[in-house]
C-alpha cells in the first residue's frame, strides 16, 4: 500500500520562507514524508508598509524576522487579519496548519487542525507541574505580558530577555544564568534554535523546552499513520 504524502501548512508572523526555522521543524518530523507549505503575514510588503505595523504603546508586541534575516517588531492587532488570510489560503491545500509564533491568537480559525503554539506550550508546561518556571523572551518590553501569560501554570515565574535574532548564543547563555534555580526553562519564541536550546541546557543543567521542535513532534503525532 502506497502512503500519500502529507502536507503541513506553517504560518509565520514575519516573511516566508523561514529558512531559520522550517529546516529544523522538518528534521524533527523525522522520516515522515511531508511537504511543507509556508505563508507569512508580512509577505509582499515593503519596508514602509512593515514599519506601519509596528506596535504603539500598549499594543501587544511581537518580534519576528524578515526573509533577509532582519528583526522587526509588529503589533499583534495589526497583523491578525493577515495571519487569518494565511490560514485561509493554506487550509485548502494541507492536512494540518501550525503557527510559527508563541504569541496568543485565540481569534484564528481553521477548517483543518490548527496548532496554536502558545496554547500548546502552556498546556505542556502546566502538565509538568513545576514550582519555578524560567522563561526567555526576545524583548524586555514583553515582560509584563509574559508574566501574565505564564502566571497560571507555575507558582513562581522568572523572565529574562535575549533576542534569538540579534543576540549571540553566548549572550543568551549569559542571560539565562539567572534561571539556574528554576525547575524548567521555556525559550518563548520560535526564533530560538536547537543549538541555543542545547547551550542553555548545558549551562543551566535544567530541562529546556523549544517551541519549534515541540510543534513538529505534535505534528508528527497527528500525521503519522
Amino acid at each position: 500500500m502506497v502512503k500519500s504524502m502529507k502536507r503541513v501548512g506553517l504560518v509565520t508572523i514575519g516573511q516566508s520562507p523561514r529558512l531559520d526555522v522550517v529546516p529544523e521543524v522538518v528534521r524533527a518530523l523525522g522520516d515522515l514524508d511531508v511537504e511543507v507549505v509556508e505563508c507569512g503575514a508580512l509577505d509582499g510588503l515593503s519596508r514602509e508598509e512593515i514599519a506601519a505595523l509596528a506596535p504603539k504603546e500598549g499594543e501587544y508586541l511581537l518580534v519576528t524576522r524578515l526573509k533577509d534575516g532582519t528583526e522587526v517588531k509588529v503589533s499583534r492587532e495589526k497583523i491578525i487579519e493577515r495571519m487569518q488570510n494565511c490560514v485561509d489560503r493554506l487550509e485548502q491545500h494541507v492536512d494540518v496548519v501550525g503557527l510559527l509564533c508563541t504569541g496568543e491568537f485565540p481569534e484564528l480559525k481553521s477548517r483543518k487542525v490548527l496548532i496554536e503554539l502558545s496554547d500548546l506550550l502552556l498546556k505542556v508546561v502546566e502538565s509538568l507541574r513545576v514550582s519555578k518556571l524560567g522563561v526567555v523572551i526576545p524583548n524586555p518590553a514583553q515582560l509584563e505580558l509574559t508574566m501574565k501569560k505564564w502566571s497560571s501554570v507555575a507558582p513562581e515565574i522568572r523572565v529574562v530577555s535575549a533576542s534569538p535574532y540579534t543576540s549571540t548564543i553566548e549572550d543568551i547563555v549569559r542571560a539565562t544564568a539567572e534561571l539556574v534555580d528554576c525547575d524548567l526553562i521555556v525559550l518563548d519564541c520560535i526564533g530560538f534554535t536547537t543549538e541555543i536550546k542545547k547551550a542553555v541546557a548545558r549551562a543551566t543543567g535544567k530541562p529546556v523546552i523549544l517551541p519549534r521542535t515541540l510543534i513538529a513532534r505534535v505534528m508528527r503525532e497527528l500525521l503519522e499513520v
